[in-house]
């Protein structure tokens, strides 16, 4: 188990990577209309409430890891937490990747469809497998070493709006949640752009649910399962709550599969999935269409 303190030193490696980031326009117009019936908005996080430089959470095999080919961003997230880079990086990184692809490989099912790893569980076997020694793999150190790598691989930073947004959702009683392909470090981004905790800033955590908590990812119908589960314990039917997400299939289908309202986030060309080639979400249209987060604050 870690400390305060050791995830406090882990995220503040993440922010002091960070450099800004402007989200880059894609072509497609928004669609709005007013939703009064909306008590609950949920959000996805990585390209929708922060601009994600990979367009993913790291874990994702559709993110594109810069670092594979900058040896120098993985060699200083070693040298960052006192390890050498006795290997190519090119090498360790594939083996990362490998393992990420084997693990979920072995525990997809049809009762598991989108598997999810943990990824401090990863870099654990990967450093094993390139000589480090077992006893100096601490849960902190991992912990150290993997949002060190996430921060160069995958730099984030506060999507314009979204600090704006939040807080006036919460002001007007919305119920706010999170349903988000994740790891450990995920909600300190989120709390990072608030400057505040989650339940402080007006999150039911009850509602915020992370894939790596649960081993599963979306379009996995899991999360979503246990998130109108809990909106049913606030008093909230799932056509009474919002599902803001950039990717039309992990979000706007698999929300609208549960029965939620969905609103697709198009305001940046790194993250926006339109997913043409998916069938499932070929004739699907989402309830809203959002260029701009705070156009939400509009429509709601």
């Amino acid at each position: 188990m870690t400390s305060f303190g050791d995830t406090d030193r882990a995220m503040d490696a993440m922010i002091s990577q960070r450099h800004p980031l402007q989200p880059i326009p894609t072509s497609i117009a928004a669609k709005l209309r007013p939703m009064p019936e909306i008590r609950s908005v949920i959000f996805d996080v990585y390209g929708t409430l922060v601009i994600s430089g990979s367009g993913d959470i790291g874990t994702s095999v559709e993110s594109s890891h810069p670092a594979i080919q900058n040896q120098n961003d993985p060699a200083s997230a070693f040298s960052a937490v006192g390890m050498a880079l006795n290997r190519p990086a090119e090498e360790i990184i594939a083996c990362m990747r490998r393992l990420i692809q084997e693990t979920n490989q072995q525990r997809e099912s049809e009762s598991c469809v989108k598997p999810e790893v943990d990824i401090l569980d990863i870099w654990r076997r990967t450093l094993l497998r390139f000589g480090e020694p077992e006893e100096t793999l601490q849960p902190r150190r991992v912990l150290r070493f993997a949002a060190e790598y996430e921060a160069r691989a995958n730099p984030t930073w506060p999507m314009p709006g979204a600090a704006k947004l939040l807080p006036g959702l919460h002001q007007r009683g919305k119920r706010l949640g999170i349903v988000s392909n994740a790891q450990v470090f995920t909600p300190w981004l989120v709390e990072d752009l608030l400057g505040m905790s989650l339940d402080e800033a007006g999150f039911d955590l009850n509602l915020c649910l992370f894939s790596n908590r649960f081993l599963r990812a979306k379009p996995d119908p899991m999360l979503f399962d246990h998130l109108v589960q809990n909106l049913d314990r606030c008093g909230v039917s799932p056509n009474q709550a919002i599902y803001v997400g950039n990717d039309m299939l992990n979000d706007v289908y698999a929300a609208s599969a549960a029965g939620l309202k969905t609103a697709w986030f198009v305001g940046d060309k790194r993250s926006c999935r339109t997913r043409t080639d998916d069938t499932r979400c070929q004739s699907l249209q989402a309830d809203l269409v959002l260029t701009d987060l705070q156009q939400l604050l509009d429509c709601l």
